[in-house]
């Protein structure tokens, strides 16, 4: 071989080994492109992702009672108190915070012990966690505690002051914890994880014992309607030194319903402001998007008109529900419910039926009858019809109650109020 072939041999290897290189570059550049963790797609899949993971935990900590729900009971709320969402058992350890409450002087995992070796916030499975690797959003861990102060006392949002007019804000005395939620969200070779404020809202003030859009009759001179705030407990007396509210409240003339109230009938309306308690409404209810808004999330919803319904699931005091009627309900039976009842026709409420809570009548009202305690416990809501005339009968007691009021903050669910993307 001449050294010319020889030169010419060496320069094709050269060139070859040129071409695998710049052949093995590409495949690998192709590969981490395809992979990198900070790949847009799969990032924007990954937040997506976590805030689903979000949004379970906002649902499941919303309602008490409610198939699912992972918080504490009402009014229980520890200072220490946790919970992981996981799509699989064990995915809390990815957390990097995982290992705080073992250091954070609480009780987190409510063994009565604090500190101790291992303590963490407790497990519980995701609605994924049968989903995951076929069609779930994949948040292998979800994070949930209550905010807390320098002095690590549970912080609350709502009404800390009774007054309507004074917007809701954090406080220590009144209202429903602040929750911080944390989730992990993953998509191929990317994760996220984002952080979330939120709260539930209180509900808008009642503006008396009795709203009613429409007009007004009353029979006998034996039925109560009290504006004045009464206790929950039995026998629900008024509470001294409480701020009060008129007992009947209407958004157009009230003269036409204090006209009813002749002769002994006006000393049966009491509440703030005069006898009979009977004033213009300071505000103008929604009561139908009111009624949209309750029954979307209904615990017992029945179709057509009703009479004497079957009330095993109509809820208690400690266990309140939404019950919505989608037509008119005839009640005349010992029943008992608590909550929010929802009747979109007319309602005719008699016996000795008793409800806690708050009544929304899309139509007209008769409400006669009674027994030992109060017909109606928090405040009756009347839209009625322009040709209807709601009425108020002997036997009739229906008490605001301010506590009973607050406790339907329970009902409404968790809202996102800041967020903070990790």
């Amino acid at each position: 071989m001449s050294t010319r072939t020889g030169n010419i041999v060496v320069m094709v290897v050269l060139v070859l080994f040129l071409l695998t290189s710049l052949g093995i570059s590409y495949v690998a550049l192709t590969q981490k492109g395809k992979r990198r963790p900070d790949d847009p797609a799969a990032g924007s899949q990954a937040f997506e992702n976590a805030q689903a993971g979000i949004s379970e935990v906002l649902a499941r900590m919303s309602v008490p009672g409610r198939e699912q729900y992972i918080g504490q009971p009402p009014s229980s709320y520890t200072p220490g108190w946790g919970r992981y969402v996981v799509n699989r058992p064990g995915s809390s350890s990815l957390d990097p915070q995982h290992d705080v409450p073992a250091t954070d002087g609480l009780d987190n995992d409510g063994d009565g012990a604090v500190d101790e070796a291992g303590e963490h916030y407790p497990e519980t499975g995701s609605r994924q966690i049968s989903l995951v690797g076929l069609n779930g959003l994949d948040y292998p861990w979800v994070k949930v505690r209550y905010k807390l102060n320098a002095a690590n006392e549970v912080i609350l949002f709502g009404d800390h002051d009774d007054d309507p007019s004074t917007p809701p804000r954090e406080n220590l005395v009144q209202g429903v914890p602040k929750i911080i939620v944390t989730a992990a969200g993953s998509s191929g070779h990317s994760t996220r994880i984002v952080t979330v404020e939120a709260v539930k809202w209180p509900l808008p003030p009642v503006p008396a014992a009795v709203y009613s859009e429409g007009n007004m009759t009353f029979r006998g001179a034996a039925f109560q309607i009290d504006g004045r705030d009464h206790g929950i407990e039995p026998p629900s007396d008024p509470i001294a030194d409480a701020a009060s509210l008129p007992g009947i409240a209407s958004p157009n003339d009230p003269n036409a319903i204090s006209a009813e109230l002749i002769g002994p009938r006006a000393q049966h309306v009491r509440g703030s402001g005069a006898v009979p308690s009977v004033v213009s409404s300071g505000m103008n209810l929604d009561l139908q998007a009111m009624d949209e808004a309750w029954s979307r999330i209904a615990d017992v919803t029945l179709v057509g008109d009703q009479r004497d319904p079957d009330p095993g699931s109509w809820g208690s005091i400690e266990n309140l529900k939404i019950v919505n009627v989608e037509g008119n309900l005839t009640v005349s039976d010992s029943v008992a419910g608590a909550g929010v009842l929802l009747v979109q026709g007319n309602l005719d409420w008699g016996g000795q039926a008793r409800w806690c809570g708050m009544i929304i009548c899309s139509g007209d009202a008769k409400i006669h009858g009674g027994g030992v305690g109060p017909t109606i416990l928090g405040s009756l809501l009347i839209q009625g019809t322009l040709a209807g005339r709601s009425e108020v009968t002997e036997g009739t007691k229906i008490l605001y109650s301010s506590a009973m009021i607050r406790r339907l903050a329970a009902l409404t669910g968790y809202e996102v109020s800041s967020w903070i993307d990790q």
